[in-house]
């Protein structure tokens, strides 16, 4: 199977991600399409956010919410096997206090965790 289908068939039986909060898209006035145009620049899909949110080590910085997944947070998870290719991976999000959803800004490969 390719690597997209099993991420996916693991996201979907994985307690820990049913557990993490809601998503939605953060849109700029001016262009709505930015976060999802740059995920599929990035090669980034749905389940790779999902899982960098409930496995990343998860850091504030400035005023926004980050995680960043390492391969020290993979290890022992169903996610091991795919260290390779979730290694490096950033999500950038704001959470805002009048709901309980995440609002993701952005996505991108942070290159030199890759190496």
């Amino acid at each position: 199977m390719k690597f997209q289908k099993q991420l996916s068939q693991i996201v979907n039986s994985d307690d820990s991600i049913a557990d993490s909060p809601d998503i939605k898209i953060f849109s700029y006035s001016k262009d709505c399409n930015h976060f999802s145009r740059r995920l599929q620049q990035r090669a980034i899909n749905w389940d790779m956010i999902r899982v960098a949110i409930a496995y990343g080590k998860f850091q504030y910085y400035a005023h926004t919410q980050t995680w960043t997944l390492l391969d020290k947070n993979l290890h022992f998870t169903p996610y091991e096997r795919f260290i390779d290719r979730l290694r490096g991976l950033r999500i950038i999000a704001n959470q805002y206090p009048d709901d309980d959803s995440l609002r993701p800004v952005t996505a991108y490969w942070k290159y030199d965790l890759r190496r």
